[in-house]
């Protein structure tokens, strides 16, 4: 595999290579191969042709960002320039190409879209996320305490022994490796091969069985419940179809191991569901929704949590054989259980409809009179502060999540959007001497983030029940 070395450990004399020991040159600055050196030798033991170097010139400190930065442009138009040669990225550690962990993540992102990744040399650390997570520190733990665990959690993972939450159908065993449960293991088995369906020559088209929903109304109308008791759904069908460990092949923190555990189903059943669903999977553009107005705002009357956007969508098909789809967005409680409350004539979890609910608050803002502008006290510093933190948060804990193997590089976009979204809108406020009336402006903006950090500024809350709203400035 073609690779390119990058690095950003300044040269420490004329050699760039620093002291020589048996044979091998050493940074001085810690007790590891130089950077150039530790690079060329990975390729070597992996058979990687390295084809390019991006590294510091003379004269430049490690705290020089801005030359680093150019550097990681010039490198990523070497990747898609006219004569571009797409290639491995192989640095020492994460701190080599990126300065925090914002930086880093966004610069992964870009990478894996171009279709290459960034790998660490680093033996003990050779995810970049996970490098970064360490040397460029997260949320409010120590890098000391970050390594301790992980690397009680890689010394379990190596073993294949069971991390987090175990699948449907496997439990965890006194060695702590995974058992298979004999009931649950039936109908992962069932589920596979009802889906795959009967087994059709390569030449031909992969038609498979029944689909998802069918599966999952077909395990309900028989009795048959989740491990946490509740109803079986398309998403958790194709949870389960998805899932490798039922090849018996473990997966956790950056370690693959196959045959870890005895196999639940066929390898040629599950590449025959694999096909299915891609051959039932429609090419879709991809969406991206805009945010909330009323998040982190917005409470259900009945307990008081927070309001959480959700989004639908329907089609169907006209007498005339046109095809419609509607959008639909809500604003529901997460403690609302609608197959419950169906037949619950009690109190309900409320669930609105997002348009409506931001039009009633726009009204109820909008018939404010001069009475009650006066009386509010437009907090706009600590809305942006208090958005900016939400963010934050949000972004550490995907972070946390993904580098663990929870998840996938991808997961990382909206977080990163959010984080970014939160710094530009504060930037340029006047949060001394708010002007109400400007604010009242902004609310009806089209830059969703400048709304919202509006809506936050001079609203308290927002009381949601299914009949009535009530909102409460900051007064």
């Amino acid at each position: 595999m073609r690779a390119v070395g990058f690095h950003s450990e300044p040269p420490e004399n004329s050699t760039a290579l620093g002291t020589a020991i048996d044979g091998h040159r050493f940074s001085s600055s810690r007790n590891r191969l130089h950077p150039r050196v530790e690079i060329e030798l990975y390729c070597e033991r992996n058979s990687h042709q390295l084809i390019d170097w991006y590294e510091p010139a003379v004269g430049e400190t490690s705290n020089d960002f801005d030359a680093r930065h150019d550097r990681y442009r010039k490198m990523i138009a070497s990747f898609t320039g006219a004569d571009a040669k797409l290639a491995l990225v192989l640095v020492t550690d994460a701190s080599q190409i990126a300065e925090d962990l914002e930086t880093l993540v966004s610069r992964l992102l870009e990478l894996d879209r171009l279709g290459t990744e960034v790998r660490c040399t680093d033996p003990d650390r050779p995810d970049a996320l996970q490098s970064g997570e360490e040397l460029l520190g997260l949320g409010d733990r120590s890098p000391q305490r970050q390594a301790k665990i992980r690397d009680a959690i890689v010394a379990k993972a190596s073993r294949g022994e069971v991390l987090g939450r175990t699948p449907y159908g496997y439990r965890a065993g006194s060695d702590g490796m995974l058992k298979s449960v004999e009931h649950e293991a039936a109908i992962v088995q069932e589920i596979f091969q009802t889906y795959a369906g009967p087994w059709h020559s390569p030449d031909s088209k992969p038609l498979g069985g029944l689909g998802m929903r069918a599966i999952a109304r077909s395990l309900n109308e028989r009795g048959q419940v989740t491990r946490t008791g509740r109803p079986w759904s398309a998403l958790a069908i194709s949870g389960i179809l998805k899932n490798r460990t039922y090849l018996g092949t473990y997966s956790r923190y950056g370690v693959r191991i196959a045959g870890n555990h005895d196999p639940l189903v066929d390898r040629d059943i599950f590449i025959r569901a694999e096909n299915v669903t891609k051959s039932r999977t429609p090419v879709r553009k991809q969406r991206l929704e805009p945010p909330y107005l009323l998040g982190g705002v917005a409470r259900c009357n009945l307990c008081g949590r927070g309001l959480f956007g959700l989004t639908r969508r329907r089609s169907w098909k006209r007498n005339d054989g046109t095809s419609v789809e509607k959008t639909y967005r809500y604003y529901e409680c997460p403690s609302r259980n609608a197959t419950r409350e169906r037949t619950d004539l009690g109190p309900r979890h409320v669930s609105r409809s997002a348009r409506d609910l931001e039009l009633i608050v726009f009204n109820v803002i909008g018939g404010w009179g001069k009475r009650i502008k006066k009386k509010i006290q437009p907090d706009l510093g600590y809305s942006l502060a208090e958005e900016i933190v939400d963010a934050e948060r949000e972004f550490s804990r995907a972070v946390r999540s993904v580098a663990a193997a929870y998840g996938t590089l991808g997961d990382l976009r909206s977080p990163l959007k959010r984080l970014r979204d939160a710094r530009t809108a504060s930037v340029g406020k006047n949060v001394q001497q708010p002007d109400i009336e400007a604010i009242l402006i902004d609310i009806r903006s089209d830059d969703i983030s400048i709304a919202k950090t509006a809506i936050r500024s001079i609203l308290e809350r927002v009381i949601v029940s299914d009949n009535s709203v009530e909102v409460i400035p900051r007064l």
